[in-house]
């Protein structure tokens, strides 16, 4: 038989606790570490699989490189964010949805690359974009288009300026900028 006061089981509770208190479970300002402790393992693994996941560790990839010399030498080799910005633009030439665009952060993230500024990462986006429609217009060389992209920086951008605006930049010609914008219409 238990031990009980002679008042029976209700004189067990103190008079002075708080009336949110019950017995066994802890005072809502408890700190987490007294309320994890009072937690059941089952409800302890519950409030863990709620937790959210750590990121996953950038994975660096190790792959045989040739070197000055001729030879070969298993280095760590970065992902190479310029060639899945191309990627990414050169399979919707029409342009891309949100969905697309958390698609693309979340792949980013999975090959190793930051992805803490998603601003920088579109604005780099929309360079590679313009620099790939401006490529494909005849006349249009490697220093012509950093110039073009280095000026207007997207598609949009450089498709509401004035031709003779495109035209100032260094390299470029009235006619070659004409082409430029009807390129992008």
């Amino acid at each position: 038989m238990q031990n009980l006061p002679p008042d029976g089981p209700a004189a067990a509770v103190p008079t002075d606790a708080p009336a949110t208190e019950s017995l066994g479970a802890p005072a809502p300002a408890d700190p987490p570490a007294v309320k994890a402790a009072s937690l059941s393992p089952r409800a302890r693994k519950a409030a863990a699989a709620k937790a959210p996941a750590e990121p996953p560790a950038r994975k660096r990839a190790k792959r045989w490189v040739q070197d000055e010399k001729g030879g070969f030498v298993y280095k760590r080799v970065e992902p190479d964010l310029q060639a899945d910005l191309r990627e990414f633009v050169q399979a919707r030439p029409g342009g891309w949805s949100h969905e697309d665009w958390m698609a693309f952060l979340d792949h980013l993230r999975e090959r190793g690359h930051d992805t803490s500024d998603p601003d920088a990462l579109g604005l780099a986006l929309e360079r590679e974009r313009l620099a790939s429609i401006l490529e494909r217009v005849q006349g249009m060389g490697p220093k012509r288009v950093a110039s073009v992209v280095g000026r207007y920086e997207t598609a949009w951008s450089c498709a509401r300026a004035d031709v003779d605006e495109i035209a100032t930049l260094p390299g470029m010609n009235r006619a070659l900028a004409e082409k430029v914008r009807q390129s992008l219409s």
